[in-house]
């Protein structure tokens, strides 16, 4: 990546290049330096860029926008490792694990973590909305988002983690349902093994519906709606777990049933 010298026309092959770099490190399944460490000055504008052009070469290559996810959600992870806002970052069919079963080998060094699934069904967008109009516009669903940081190791920061979309790297949905509780009072548990960790909606921002209309708000300011059949992953609710070959993770909910991820 070409060094730059702060001017205009430098930095925007910076993103270009940033972009470029990330998929590369996707497709080759071959970590790079942070950028935040080639880079002392990088900006929120140019992380936010990168992730926007990289969904650009995406787009190009073909493949299709299949939703949202949302990381930094949790309050408590936000304050352990001195995180001081949310972001998000795009989901795309090919990284959807339909049958459940995950292939290990595209990835580099993935983690799963258990999440509620919103599915919009009717367009979400402006300003304004909130947790109860999100709420009214879609159903729920139990779901494991897998994480995958391109970067060489987990030695990485907010600016290098909204660059690289959020870490999004696949993800297994259950089947979806209308809230019968309010969203932030649903229970989930993960388990794999020996190991079950459990939590509530509340933990993404307070409800989930409040994380989705955090999502329509932002994507407000760039121009852009919670188009109907997209689906919002909206944070983590548990610590994640490391995926090895072998491994199989279960996510359940009373209320909304579960999803199953089997690593090969």
């Amino acid at each position: 990546m070409p060094r730059s010298d702060g001017a205009g026309e430098d930095r925007d092959e910076l993103v270009h290049a940033a972009a470029l770099d990330l998929d590369r490190a996707e497709q080759d399944r071959v970590g790079i330096q942070p950028i935040s460490q080639r880079f002392p000055d990088l900006t929120s504008v140019e992380a936010w860029g990168i992730a926007a052009a990289r969904d650009g070469v995406r787009v190009r290559r073909g493949e299709s926008l299949t939703g949202y996810k949302l990381g930094w959600t949790s309050e408590a992870m936000r304050l352990a490792l001195g995180i001081d806002e949310p972001n998000f970052g795009t989901l795309w069919a090919y990284m959807q694990a339909d049958d459940g079963v995950l292939d290990l080998a595209r990835l580099i060094h993935p983690k799963a973590e258990p999440e509620f699934a919103f599915l919009a069904e009717r367009i979400l967008q402006g300003a304004d909305v909130d947790a109860e109009a999100v709420t009214a516009a879609g159903r729920w669903a139990v779901a494991l988002e897998v994480v995958d940081p391109r970067w060489v190791s987990y030695d990485f920061d907010w600016l290098d983690n909204t660059a690289d979309g959020s870490s999004a790297a696949g993800y297994v949905l259950g089947d979806f349902h209308p809230a019968i509780v309010p969203p932030k009072s649903l229970r989930l548990t993960m388990e794999s093994g020996l190991m079950a960790r459990t939590g509530l909606g509340e933990a993404a921002m307070g409800s989930p519906a409040e994380a989705v209309a955090w999502l329509v708000r932002q994507l407000h300011l760039r121009e852009a709606a919670l188009e109907p059949g997209l689906v919002v992953l909206t944070g983590g609710i548990t610590a994640p777990v490391d995926l090895t070959p072998g491994l199989t993770v279960r996510v359940s909910s009373p209320e909304l049933g579960s999803c199953v991820v089997r690593c090969v």
